[in-house]
Order: C-alpha cells, then sequence, then structure tokens
C-alpha cells in the first residue's frame, strides 16, 4: 500500500469498513487492555485525526498578555478582565486575541477562585453582555455580523446569558472567532498564514479553520492559568454549531481542559460520518472547505474509508467528563448520530476507570442532572432547532456542578 511522507496511507487506498473503527484496537490489530495502553492508543488517534480529518497545527507558541480589570460591571455583578493576548514568536502585525474574563463580584472580593465557562462567540465580546466596560475591538467592527460595523451591545446576551452563569456561582470567558480567524474562505486571512511552512503534517492536511480555533481555545487556557481567580483545574469549553466542532477539538486535545461541552455540533463535531442521512462529509466540505485538512474531502462517497469517525475524538476527552447537547428538532446535526457517538465512545472512559453514561440516555429538558443520574459521559436534548438558551446553559452548569469540586 502506498503512503505518504508521514507514514498514512492516502484515502483512496485506506481500507474501508462499514462497521465504526474500534476505539481499543491499536491500528496493527492488537488489543487496548489497559490504561497505558490507551495512552499509546490515544496518540495514534489523535495523529489520525489530525491527518485525515482537522489538520497539523502548531506546537503551542509562547505568549504574552496585557490585562485590564474593571470591577462592578453587569450592576455590580461581575469583574470584567479583558485579557489581550499576543503570540510572542509572530511579527508585531499578527493577529492578537481579546480574552474578556467575567468574574462573580462576591468571589473576587473574597479571594476565592471560581470555575469557568469559556466559549467561542461570533459577534464580539460586547455583544455578549449590555454593559458599556467591554471594549468594542477592531476585529468587532471588521466582523461584527453587520454590514454596518459592529453587532450591538448586548446583541447575544440571550444566548450566552452572563449574568446567569456569574449568578451561579461560575466566571465566563470569550472571545471572538474572527480575532484568529474570520472564516471568510480566504486562507490569507486570520493566523494561519504566518505558520505557513512550519506544520508538521505532509501537503494537504494544513490545519483549517476548525483546528485554528480550536488552538485559539488553547491559547485562553494558556491565559486563564495564571489567573488568581480562575479554577485552572475547572475550566469548561464550550460552543455551538461551528464553535462547538471546535470546543469539542480544543477539548480532545487538551487535557488541561476540564470538562468540554460541544453544543449542537453536527458533522465534525460529535455526529458520526458513517450512515449520516443528514450533513455528510460532501455536504460540509462543499459547503465549508476551510474548515478541515484537505484530505477530509477526499472521503466524499467513500466515508466507509476514514479511519477514524466522531467517537474517536470524543473518546480523546476520557476520562474527563463530556456533556453533548442537541435541539431535538434540529435535524441537519444529526442528534440520533451524536448519541451513536456516545454510545461507542463509552467503553474507553470505563476502561480508565470512570463511569461513563449513567441513566439511559437522551436526557430531555428538565430531566434531573445529579449524581444519581449522570456519568461522566452524557448526551442531553432539549426540544428547540438550531440555537443556544438558558435552559441548556443551566444543563452544561448542573453537569458541571456534578463534575467540579465547587
Amino acid at each position: 500500500m502506498s503512503r505518504d511522507a508521514d507514514g498514512l496511507a492516502p484515502p483512496s487506498r485506506c481500507r474501508p469498513t462499514d462497521e465504526l473503527p474500534p476505539l481499543l484496537e491499536f491500528r496493527d490489530g492488537s488489543p487496548v487492555e489497559n490504561p497505558a495502553d490507551w495512552r499509546e492508543r490515544r496518540e495514534e488517534l489523535r495523529r489520525l485525526l489530525r491527518h485525515y480529518v482537522y489538520g497539523y497545527a502548531p506546537d503551542p507558541p509562547e505568549i504574552e498578555t496585557t490585562s485590564e480589570r474593571t470591577p462592578k460591571i453587569l450592576d455590580g455583578a461581575a469583574t470584567l478582565v479583558e485579557t489581550e493576548i499576543a503570540f510572542a514568536e509572530l511579527p508585531d502585525d499578527a493577529p492578537t486575541i481579546t480574552l474578556a474574563v467575567f468574574l462573580p463580584s462576591d468571589a473576587v472580593a473574597a479571594d476565592r477562585s471560581v470555575p469557568v465557562l469559556l466559549g467561542l462567540n461570533w459577534r464580539g465580546n460586547h455583544a455578549a453582555v449590555d454593559d458599556p466596560a467591554v471594549r468594542i475591538t477592531d476585529t468587532a467592527r471588521e466582523h461584527g455580523g453587520r454590514d454596518e460595523g459592529a453587532a450591538e451591545r448586548g446583541a447575544a446576551a440571550d444566548y450566552w446569558c452572563v449574568e446567569h452563569v456569574i449568578a451561579r456561582g461560575y466566571g465566563f470567558a470569550t472571545f471572538q472567532l474572527a480575532d484568529v480567524d474570520p472564516d471568510s474562505g480566504d486562507p490569507a486571512d486570520g493566523v494561519r498564514p504566518y505558520y505557513d511552512g512550519e506544520l508538521p503534517g505532509p501537503p494537504g492536511t494544513e490545519w483549517g479553520v476548525l483546528a485554528a480555533w480550536a488552538w485559539g481555545l488553547q491559547r485562553c487556557v494558556d491565559a486563564l492559568g495564571p489567573m488568581d481567580a480562575v479554577r485552572t483545574e475547572e475550566i469548561a469549553v464550550l460552543g455551538h454549531s461551528r464553535c462547538g466542532k471546535a470546543a469539542l477539538l480544543a477539548g480532545a486535545t487538551d487535557e488541561r481542559i476540564g470538562l468540554v461541552a460541544p453544543h449542537q455540533s453536527g458533522t465534525g463535531g460529535m455526529a458520526l460520518d458513517r450512515d449520516n442521512d443528514q450533513e455528510g462529509v460532501g455536504d460540509i466540505t462543499g459547503m465549508f472547505p476551510q474548515w478541515f485538512a484537505d484530505t477530509y474531502a477526499a472521503f466524499d462517497g467513500q466515508v466507509d474509508r476514514l479511519p477514524v469517525d466522531s467517537h474517536s475524538l470524543a473518546a480523546l476527552v476520557a476520562p474527563r467528563p463530556l456533556f453533548d447537547t442537541a435541539g431535538a428538532r434540529d435535524y441537519w446535526t444529526n442528534p440520533g448520530r451524536a448519541l451513536d457517538a456516545v454510545r461507542a465512545a463509552e467503553p474507553v472512559w470505563e476502561l480508565l476507570g470512570a463511569e461513563g453514561i449513567g441513566d439511559d440516555l437522551p436526557l430531555y429538558g428538565d430531566d434531573a442532572i445529579t449524581d444519581e443520574t449522570v456519568g461522566s459521559l452524557c448526551h442531553y436534548r432539549r426540544e428547540t432547532g438550531h440555537s443556544l438558551n438558558e435552559g441548556y446553559l443551566d444543563a452544561v452548569l448542573d453537569f458541571a456542578d456534578v463534575h467540579f469540586d465547587g
């Protein structure tokens, strides 16, 4: 069988199988029998996912940060920390990330650290809350989702429900995805061209936009780490739709992230590629080729040759908690195949000594999310279409309450 410079077969020469690729079996067919084996298998899967789906991202860079703190925003409920994240190895004209961190005022006053929900936003940090303290960045003015400029303050307040998150005792951190890549489809935009020629994989496996956003989320974890107010082992990453794909990828490949909550992430996220009767590989790579490595599109019409599937990515989260959320009427993201991925990944949690799925899945709506009803792996739905709202956020925080020390 011919192989490329990375030692892996081209898509057309990968061995076809209608069954999901086994998680607890090495590529040579030998079994994965214990946690030490899994560490090796985990790296094998990570390499396959990078090579065939998301592309190879650069190694973590050294970051430089500057921060500005504003107390008593949101009617006194929160302290705002705005942190500029620059990359020491890149030139001065390279993109930077503006991370907005909202911390409960009572926790700050008591010098008490809190868990943090980290999310990737579309419209600018200022759109997450209606408060003039949050800076409207140049990125938000250029890529704010409106032809005439930045979105209105608080335009996404009902989406992120930051004040509710704060009231639950959590911090909230976010940055605008366009800080890393505006998703314009132009490969000259964003941070990726600054790493041209420096990526570890062979041609055709360069990182796509999803990997760039995941890389950006991981740089935010770098920046959150030194903050005394942040309980660094209790950072949960959340994303919706394409940002849910990026959140899953970030959490799966960075073990510092304590909980992973992809929301309505669909194909390229939690939904399996095999037997997906909604958005297929050809659909998503035809519409959004920039999201993935070029190799992924080659599996259109031959998805049975894909050496991995979404359960492979989900399994990289183990034994950390994974909370997959879906809309019961959000058919295009295929909640059924996302649930199948959760079930297929469960044996990895069990191998590592963690409880997998608790009560029978899926959980719905107001079903109780407690240590008696959920394990480390859950699939939850509400009767919605493609949306994020307070009900979903409450469910994520309930799940986090179970798994974080609090």
